[in-house]
């Protein structure tokens, strides 16, 4: 077991330091007041590459896996402070790109990956307002007509949405309550029918990701656009979540890393009954408690993403890196404004640390669920291992 980068991912960190100047703007504070997606910024981004980073290098991408994808988003979440921005690059990496090159037909690569590599944005459009966490209350449908589909339905909460170039759509296709009663679609953002919300939510965090609704009234889609088979949707959901919840989950790596070491600076240059606050054992803790909450989600990250990596996808481990990370990230947010005091409290970088990690116990799939599904995972498991040692 060999925990070392090697020369490749080495490089891909330190190419991300160096880069820092670029993505970095005075007028951060003020931008995330007013809920302000940046493009210019996004055009930094895709000038190195990131908006196609799964992209083979034959077609001009980037050509990183898992593993690569998680280090490079953990270092932009390390320096890059615009934290809503790079959650967008995720969301759009994980949910829209992804789901394209694994299922995508020639035809379609074709046809979309010209659009990414021009630097578009991609929205993953499945939340509706009764179908969060539980996809099988989606209403959107897609209807069969000739040799195309007709989508009727409104989805919400849509990172991306208000920015978006092209959609990746859920739909239903079938009638029941079965996995394969959904199907998947790309289609542009302006396309007949399709209405997005112009002015992005107003929302806790991540405020400089624009979050927006969509609203699809008889849209036509020909059937070339439908990605994979019809009733496919819900398996290549499944993998798109995977990945989100490893890969698009190591940004707040680099958040936390970033957040750890304005602590430790904050706690030995802030002096308060004669001596640095680091000198405090009840400070002191916090900061060892910070660093093993980080290093535990760390390990549970790149795990997950070498898995991912092997062709071996653990969808149990996924939802245990995403619940470490985003446990870590909250916790870790309340630490560093008890360490920098009313500092802590006033607009800035700190109080906007951590107002970006709460909404993360609640996209890609709520604590609650996620600890639902790993206790029936859990029983399942146990009760095999009896069963065989019977």
């Amino acid at each position: 077991m060999d925990f070392s980068l090697n020369a490749q991912q080495a490089a891909i960190q330190r190419g991300i330091a160096e880069i820092a100047a670029e993505l970095a703007d005075p007028e951060l504070t003020q931008r995330d007041l007013a809920a302000a997606f940046s493009r210019p910024l996004w055009q930094v981004l895709h000038r190195h590459g990131f908006s196609s980073l799964f992209v083979d290098t034959e077609r001009g991408g980037l050509g990183y896996g898992a593993v690569d994808a998680a280090l490079a988003l953990e270092a932009l979440g390390q320096h890059c402070q615009d934290t809503g921005l790079v959650f967008a690059l995720s969301a759009h990496l994980c949910a829209c790109l992804h789901p394209l090159l694994k299922y995508g037909k020639p035809a379609q690569l074709e046809r979309w990956l010209p659009r990414v590599m021009q630097g578009q944005i991609g929205a993953h459009a499945v939340t509706e307002v009764e179908a969060g966490s539980d996809v099988f209350a989606m209403q959107t449908q897609a209807k069969k007509e000739g040799p195309g589909y007709v989508i009727n339905g409104s989805k919400c909460y849509i990172t991306n949405a208000p920015v978006a170039d092209f959609l990746l759509v859920h739909a239903r296709t079938g009638p029941g309550q079965s996995y394969f009663d959904f199907s998947t679609f790309i289609l542009p953002a302006d396309a007949p029918g399709v209405s997005i919300s112009a002015v992005p939510h107003e929302k806790l965090g991540l405020r400089t990701a624009a979050m927006g609704d969509i609203r699809f009234e008889h849209v036509w889609v020909p059937e070339a656009d439908r990605i994979g088979a019809e009733g496919s949707g819900g398996p290549i959901f499944q993998v798109s979540m995977e990945w989100e919840r490893t890969c698009l989950f190591a940004l707040y790596l680099g958040v936390m890393q970033r957040q750890l070491d304005l602590c430790v600076a904050r706690s030995e240059s802030r002096q308060q009954f004669g001596q640095a606050i680091s000198a405090y054992q009840a400070v002191s803790h916090k900061l060892v408690d910070m660093s093993l909450r980080l290093e535990s989600a760390r390990l549970a990250i790149y795990k997950s993403a070498w898995l991912l990596d092997q062709g071996r996808p653990d969808s149990a481990c996924a939802a245990m890196a995403k619940l470490l990370v985003s446990d870590a990230a909250m916790q870790n947010g309340l630490a560093a404004v008890q360490i920098h005091g009313a500092q802590g409290i006033l607009c800035g970088e700190i109080e906007r640390q951590l107002r970006n990690a709460m909404p993360a116990s609640v996209f890609s799939g709520t604590t609650e669920v996620l600890k639902n599904n790993l206790a029936r995972q859990l029983r399942s498991a146990v009760s095999i291992r009896q069963a065989s040692s019977q």
